[in-house]
């Protein structure tokens, strides 16, 4: 039993790498976050304590890389990894990514870039979706579903434009 939760809270650092690293200049999976790690231990004698459990809080130090990045660098990788994702998951989440890739989105846009530490963005799909499951979102649940689509809504609003109203100089339509 130790080893499982030592092994879920170290499976589940995908999850933190999908949303909160970015392929910057300097390093292709460098972490744009803060995190604070607590342990939780169950004293089992004076000399023994086995791993109980752990929460983990998460503080996104750059917000901004949602909606700007260097052009030969990369947004967070979750995105990249949903754009990957296998076609008929990307059809259950939401018919609008079928046939689309990085270039269909703004706020992703092209990339050199085909693997990170040596994983391609459909693998990192695959992570992040198995680590998800770790936590109780599960393949087919709503919430799961809700997650995914949150995401595409980020990615489409990178898609408006905003133009002067040719009738009021002080509004945009």
């Amino acid at each position: 039993e130790d080893n499982l939760i030592v092994r879920k809270v170290l499976d589940t650092n995908p999850l933190l790498e999908a949303f909160g690293n970015a392929q910057t200049l300097r390093n292709d999976n460098s972490s744009r976050f803060g995190k604070y790690l607590q342990l939780q231990f169950d004293r089992q004698s004076e000399s023994k304590c086995v791993l109980a459990g752990s929460k983990c809080e998460t503080y996104l130090l750059e917000k901004s890389r949602v909606t700007l990045h260097h052009p030969e660098e990369r947004t967070y990788h979750v995105f990249y990894q949903l754009l990957a994702a296998p076609p008929q998951v990307k059809a259950d989440i939401w018919e609008g990514l079928v046939d689309t890739d990085n270039e269909s989105f703004d706020y992703v846009g092209f990339t050199n870039t085909t693997q990170i530490e040596g994983k391609s963005d459909a693998e990192g799909f695959e992570m992040t979706s198995r680590a998800l499951e770790l936590i109780g979102l599960t393949p087919g649940s709503p919430d799961l579903k809700m997650l995914w689509r949150a995401l595409c809504i980020v990615l489409q609003l990178g898609n408006l434009d905003f133009l002067p109203d040719p009738q009021n100089s002080d509004a945009s339509i």
